[in-house]
């Protein structure tokens, strides 16, 4: 892929058309250079945002142009570009930024990247993220954030993400990556469920050692046993509380009534002792009494003492008559009583007998319920038994997989050295030319540690001085992905303005002399935005030839901030800086 000119229907904007091959420079100019010094910029010429507007025609998400799209209703853009010498024309619209045309096909802006991806990278199936937008801006890094790290260029997302995107482009086995994510997210899983075993209340003493699972399980089978026989048996009667009242009243009026039966037969003893009871003394005692005494009794006397006699006679007969008669008609009181006693009794003991074979239904319910509980409780337990069984076996199963991973991870390696040698020493071979005395290099190695990461890829400048290592490291990083990087057909890199700020201005000299002895008669376009004033460092270092042969003649645009119609749209209108 290389850019050939980005152009709109607005006659106001500055097209830009790029070499075909070799250099193309954009360059960004002040009316007073001066201005730098007490605080002016470079910025709102439209240098960064010509790179937003290839992003945007090229299908960047419309969640970054909410601004642009407002602030510039009517708009089209319009991107030209060639593959494998082919060339396309994107078309996109601020009014509509859901669509884009590629060659006058109308595309939503998924399908767009889809085509995209298929044109531009070789990308395997079976492997999520890789795509259209998550790797061209390797190619043409579209924010001001972009420039902070050589590894990360844009929305990159996770750490494995990252290393997914730079090891495709610089030709790893990206399988052997998504393996070992793979194996970490199953241990992680794995780690997350026992965590909530943790805090689950049941299982809690059984996952700290207090308890043993296999004879609580026995015993929690032995209880339900023991429920389930009661539950077959168990007749439930829906009257059982009413039966239970009824029996109580039965139960309190057979007392009373047996109470009652024992005070009519005490009364009867009573009558009987009664009836046993004789004079002690007779008229013949009381004569013989008075005999011995020598006491004479009169005629009158005599008569009177029969008569007594004869009175207490018929005292005594009439007494046990009323007696018998209060006895027996006390026996027939207590006969009534018990029969209706016995009445009761049966009574009772059919219903203590009903209650005896049945129970109540919230009885059943209970029973029922505590029956499930101590299921729940058991099903739980099995579960936690089979799966901590499970879990260790897919855990000592993930920690062997994760060791023949890193085994073959180290035999590939060795098999691909020398393409990582080639990677090396191209990096390090730009690297020495800013720093010559620097260790310098790409690493890739095994990451056998306790993470999703496969490899460990590393750019490394090892200087006494860190000002501009970092954007050094970005030119060189961007260079190798482009020469020496696998799965693309991307021929272009685009550098904004930001790359040159912070590093010297030998190492801005060096950088340009780099990109021209690489890209000069080469199948591949180098594009930056560049400041005046950093050009003017550069040529007080560079014979004027060098100058014009490097920057002069490949500078294909000129933004000035002299006038709105100097600057990329034509018109003023501030749609901030990305």
């Amino acid at each position: 892929m290389q850019l050939i000119k980005v152009y709109s229907n607005m006659e106001s904007f500055r097209e830009v058309k790029f070499n075909e091959t070799g250099l193309s420079f954009i360059v960004a100019k002040q009316k007073n250079p001066e201005a730098t010094e007490k605080g002016q910029t470079y910025n709102g010429v439209g240098k960064s945002l010509l790179v937003r507007i290839i992003h945007f025609c090229l299908g960047a998400g419309k969640g970054d142009y909410k601004e642009f799209c407002e602030k510039l209703p009517g708009w089209e853009f319009y991107l030209d570009f060639k593959i494998d010498n082919v060339i396309y024309m994107a078309k996109r619209s601020t009014d509509n930024p859901n669509k884009i045309f590629l060659n006058g096909e109308e595309l939503s802006v998924n399908k767009f990247n889809k085509k995209m991806e298929g044109l531009c990278f070789d990308i395997p199936e079976d492997i999520s993220f890789l795509s259209f937008r998550s790797l061209i801006p390797f190619f043409i890094r579209p924010k001001r954030e972009s420039y902070v790290s050589y590894f990360k260029p844009g929305k990159t997302g996770s750490n494995y993400q990252t290393l997914l995107y730079n090891g495709f482009l610089l030709g790893l086995d990206v399988f052997l990556v998504q393996k070992k994510r793979e194996i970490r997210k199953e241990q992680e899983r794995i780690g997350e469920l026992e965590e909530n075993f943790k805090k689950d209340s049941l299982l809690r003493d059984f996952f700290t050692g207090n308890k043993d699972v296999t004879l609580t399980l026995i015993d929690l089978e032995e209880q339900i046993k023991k429920l389930d026989d009661n539950l077959r048996n168990f007749k439930v009667a829906e009257d059982y509380h009413e039966v239970q009242i009824e029996a109580d009243n039965v139960e309190r009026e057979l007392f009373t009534l047996n109470n009652e039966i024992i005070m009519l037969q005490n009364n009867i003893k009573n009558i009987d002792k009664g009836l046993d009871i004789t004079p002690d003394i007779n008229k013949d005692d009381i004569k013989s009494i008075y005999n011995e005494a020598d006491i004479y009794f009169s005629n009158n006397v005599n008569k009177t003492l029969d008569e007594l006699e004869d009175f207490y006679e018929k005292l005594i007969t009439n007494r046990k008559k009323r007696l018998l008669e209060q006895k027996t008609r006390l026996s027939a009181e207590i006969q009534a009583k018990s029969n209706k006693s016995k009445l009761l009794q049966d009574e009772f003991d059919e219903l203590m007998q009903y209650l005896g074979e049945h129970q109540a239904l919230d009885v059943f319910v209970s029973l029922s319920n505590k029956s499930a509980s101590l299921k729940s409780e058991r099903d739980s337990l099995k579960k936690y038994q089979d799966l901590q069984s499970e879990y260790k076996e897919k855990g000592r199963q993930a920690e062997k997989d994760l060791l023949n991973l890193a085994e073959t991870t180290e035999k590939y390696l060795k098999e691909i050295e020398s393409d990582v040698v080639e990677l090396r020493d191209f990096f390090r071979g730009l690297a020495k030319k800013f720093y010559p005395n620097s260790v310098a290099g790409l690493t890739i190695e095994n990451n056998d540690g306790d993470n999703q990461l496969q490899f460990n890829i590393d750019a490394k400048i090892e200087s006494d001085t860190s000002d501009g290592i970092n954007n050094v490291k970005i030119f060189c990083y961007d260079l190798t992905i482009l020469f020496k990087g696998h799965n693309h057909r991307v021929n272009f890199v685009f550098h904004d303005s930001r790359l040159f700020d912070g590093i010297d201005e030998r190492q801005k000299v060096d950088i340009f002399k780099i990109v021209y002895a690489k890209f000069t008669n080469k199948n591949k376009q180098y594009i930056a935005t560049v400041n005046q004033n950093q050009l003017n460092e550069v040529r007080r270092l560079i014979s004027k030839e060098e100058f014009d042969n490097i920057i002069t003649k490949n500078t294909v645009l000129t933004l000035t901030d002299e006038s709105d119609s100097q600057k990329l749209l034509g018109i003023k209108v501030d749609i901030g800086d990305n």
